[in-house]
């Protein structure tokens, strides 16, 4: 009896051992398989990156000239006092927390502040009009049908400050159409930041047609998106004009949870995007969330003539931090909380 129970342990254990050694030997024979592919797939793969970045060359558009983007953002970007911040805001919507978004009164309150640069939603409706407004006015105001299937008339009668929380601080308005912003940029010096969150084959060719008969659009205009190939698009026809590439907050929205926080993943997506895709289409600027922001993404994309924008910065500590220590531009909601030093009073 006492010797049957030992040889059945060592019978245990000995086919626990045999076991593990199967075990170890497929994960060895696995990670060796896998070497061997690789052996075998990265000479191709950097064969392939380097003949996409020699036939880069030959489809690449000319970027504009970095004075005239400056001349755009900033009149002088040089620290003219010391107690004056190096880099003005770019305001979302008009500051959508301050007064109604894409509204004329939000705008005539950022010109009121001497802040000249400005975001607004460009969207396109159902009978091929141009208005800017964002489809989270409309939410606000519980219509459910997207714009595109919304014809103009619609609009006529829809007052973008009744469900604004400040709403009752303003007179009614209706929907600023793209050609009275047109108007209003040939009286005013600010700059307009363009922001097409759908890209569609009517929008492309008015934002085309207008940039290639009205001058004011490639001064005052900078036209941004989240699609490369619709900016490459309109470079092709309009060189000149000023374009912005509008970075998710994640590269990999569609892909499952693991693969979206993969680190090398992000890495390698930013790289291409950095420098294959914007070289080619000739971007002048980046806006980045600011989750995804350091000083090193920032060095990296100015390193191919990318100007970084970081979204949404609302704080006033990160306004300051990105002001004085990363001297970055930032887009942000509210002008109310704007650190002091930018918004003093002009000097007699």
């Amino acid at each position: 009896m006492y010797f049957a129970t030992i040889f059945k342990v060592c019978k245990m254990l000995y086919q626990l051992f045999w076991f593990l050694a199967t075990c170890c030997t497929f994960v060895v024979n696995a990670l060796w398989l896998c070497c061997n592919f690789a052996s075998v797939g990265i000479p191709w793969l950097m064969l392939l990156l380097f003949l996409v970045c020699i036939g880069s060359k030959f489809v690449k558009l000319k970027s504009p000239t970095d004075d005239v983007v400056l001349s755009m953002l900033s009149k002088n970007e040089k620290q003219r006092d010391a107690n004056e911040a190096l880099f003005w805001p770019i305001v979302n919507r008009g500051g959508a927390f301050d007064a109604p978004e894409n509204s004329l009164a939000a705008i005539n309150q950022c010109v009121a502040q001497r802040c000249q640069k400005i975001l607004l939603d460009l969207g396109i409706t159902g009978d091929g009009k141009a208005i800017i407004l964002h489809k989270s006015t409309l939410e606000k105001a519980n219509v459910n049908e997207p714009m595109q299937k919304l014809n103009f008339n619609f609009f006529d009668n829809f007052n973008i400050s009744e469900h604004h929380p400040l709403g009752q601080l303003f007179q009614p308005e209706k929907v600023l159409t793209f050609e009275k912003l047109l108007k209003l940029l040939e009286s005013s010096e600010m700059t307009v930041f363009l922001l097409a969150s759908q890209i569609n084959s009517t929008l492309l060719e008015i934002v085309r047609e207008t940039a290639a008969k009205r001058p004011i659009f490639t001064k005052r205009i900078i036209f941004c998106c989240s699609s490369p190939l619709a900016i490459y698009q309109l470079r092709q026809q309009c060189p000149d004009l000023v374009c912005g590439l509008w970075m998710e907050r994640s590269c990999f929205t569609i892909l499952p949870r693991y693969l979206n926080t993969s680190t090398i993943l992000l890495s390698i997506v930013g790289a291409i995007y950095r420098n294959i895709i914007a070289p080619v289409i000739g971007v002048s600027l980046v806006f980045i969330h600011k989750d995804e922001f350091n000083a090193q993404i920032s060095t990296l994309w100015k390193n191919v003539g990318v100007r970084p924008i970081v979204y949404t910065i609302n704080s006033p500590n990160e306004k300051r931090y990105f002001q004085q220590v990363t001297k970055t531009l930032y887009l942000t909601d509210s002008l109310r909380s704007e650190p002091q030093l930018i918004f003093k009073p002009k000097r007699k």
